[in-house]
């Protein structure tokens, strides 16, 4: 219960501050911190995106269409993908996304005290996370990402 209000409170604090002129070859909201927590519906102009999610055989990935803000619709793409694939064992708190020439790097931020690393995962709770952010992005022609890297504070992470 205090994590959702502190993951409530976040989302409010960087949805108030946030901007972004996203470009393909210009960073993303680059010093924006999004939570992983229920998205609001988006409100004004909207694009329909595959959203990837592992299914529970961990075989493959599945697709299903949602509407995001077009205003920073990488962003909101990693926060409905994160949506679907967090669960309470990935102690996933946040992130920070960056893109610069069609390479996101997404910066994940884990709950304080975690009990796992992201880098301690099993495979398949790797591939739920990673594949899911990686296929979700790149699979997704309006998004503009061909690659994608993922970092933990700042630390390269290599997901199995």
């Amino acid at each position: 219960m205090i994590r959702g209000f502190i993951v409530f409170n976040l989302v409010l604090f960087i949805l108030s501050g946030c901007r972004s002129s996203e470009s393909p070859s210009i960073a993303v909201s680059p010093s924006a911190i999004a939570s992983i927590s229920p998205s609001p519906k988006p409100s004004g102009k909207t694009i329909s995106v595959n959203i990837f999610q592992l299914d529970n055989q961990c075989n493959k990935f599945v697709a299903t269409k949602e509407a995001i803000a077009a205003n920073q619709p990488v962003t909101q793409a990693i926060a409905k993908t994160l949506e679907k694939a967090n669960s309470e064992s990935l102690d996933v708190a946040g992130y920070r996304v960056k893109v610069k020439s069609g390479v996101a790097t997404i910066d994940f931020r884990p709950i304080p005290n975690a009990r796992r690393s992201l880098t301690t995962l099993a495979n398949c709770e790797q591939l739920a996370l990673f594949g899911s952010v990686r296929r979700t992005l790149t699979q997704n022609t309006a998004l503009k990402i061909k690659s994608v890297r993922f970092t933990d504070r700042g630390q390269l992470i290599k997901p199995q």
